[in-house]
């Protein structure tokens, strides 16, 4: 079921009760102009044009996350299990918002920093959760090489 947010609720505030109007308004709709923000990838693939103020944050965290750990070895951060587990929510945040691609690419990202620090248990989980993701988008082959 969709999220509550994606559904307004009707206003139960205080507040007389107006009457049926006449019928639609007559005036147009404004046209809508350009959207002054800039297109990214990661927007093209929002299900919801609504939601873009709501996911832009979490696009960022995605992209301040992927600069860390781009370079080889371990990451100098304050707590290495708080940042496997920010991960591992980033990806489930992605997943709850139907944007399955970048919950993989999070996934990624959780594995390999689990490779790094040595935990085969939280390298096989994600590879496990990389695994649901691609059956789920139709790509066994894929999930069957990442088995493998």
């Amino acid at each position: 079921s969709p999220a509550p947010f994606l559904h307004p609720s009707p206003d139960p505030g205080p507040g007389p009760k107006s009457e049926p109007g006449p019928g639609p308004d007559p005036r147009p709709d404004p046209e809508p102009g350009p959207d002054p923000r800039p297109k990214s990838h990661s927007q093209a693939s929002i299900p919801f044009p609504g939601l873009w103020a709501l996911c832009q944050p979490l696009d960022e965290a995605f992209s301040l996350w992927k600069k860390l750990l781009e370079n080889p070895g371990i990451p100098e951060v304050r707590s290495p299990e708080q940042t496997l587990s920010s991960l591992q929510v980033l990806a489930e945040l992605f997943r709850l918002q139907h944007r399955p691609l970048q919950a993989l690419q999070a996934l990624l990202l959780l594995r390999s920093l689990c490779r790094r620090l040595g935990d085969p248990s939280g390298s096989a989980d994600s590879l496990g959760r990389i695994c649901r993701i691609l059956l789920q988008l139709q790509s066994p082959e894929l999930a069957q090489v990442r088995l493998e």
